[in-house]
């Protein structure tokens, strides 16, 4: 916001355009900002694979030429799922919805009112801002799956 009122128009949506071409602060900048979804890539499916392998007999799972197939096949069903879906950005905002209010708000809640279902009789004001919670977490879930699933659809 700043920057754009410093500059008017001449601001680029995107950060890295804004950045001088002839500088090599800049390129190392945009090279760090080009280097870091591949980076985040590997620290995502290093689980998976590792999952995966541990499934494994053990005939297979120190066979390096296994390790290697496992990877490549996620890497070609990564492949897959962006070509079959070209809006993934949108798929991954359903299931984003869907799972971080589930998450942030929905199971926790529902936990701890469980917990001091036990413990308690009736109503009171704590359970009250808790049931509150949980119905915004609902609101915003369906808020989102909704604004995702408008958004993939057209």
């Amino acid at each position: 916001m700043v920057c754009y009122r410093m500059n008017g128009d001449n601001v680029e949506s995107q950060i890295t355009l804004n950045l001088p071409t002839s500088k090599d602060f800049s390129k190392v900048a945009i090279y760090t900002i080009l280097l870091m979804p591949i980076t985040r890539y590997t620290l995502i499916l290093t689980p998976v694979a590792t999952t995966i392998k541990g499934s494994l007999s053990e005939k297979y799972k120190n066979k390096r030429s296994v390790r290697s197939m496992i990877r490549v096949g996620l890497l070609i069903s990564t492949v897959i799922v962006a070509c079959g879906f070209p809006y993934y950005e949108s798929l991954m905002a359903i299931v984003g919805s869907v799972f971080v209010v589930s998450a942030s708000f929905l199971l926790p809640c529902l936990c701890y009112l469980k917990i001091s279902s036990d413990l308690r009789c009736g109503w009171n004001c704590e359970e009250m801002g808790i049931v509150g919670i949980f119905v915004f977490g609902i609101l915003a879930g369906v808020l989102g799956t909704y604004s995702s699933v408008s958004d993939l659809v057209t």
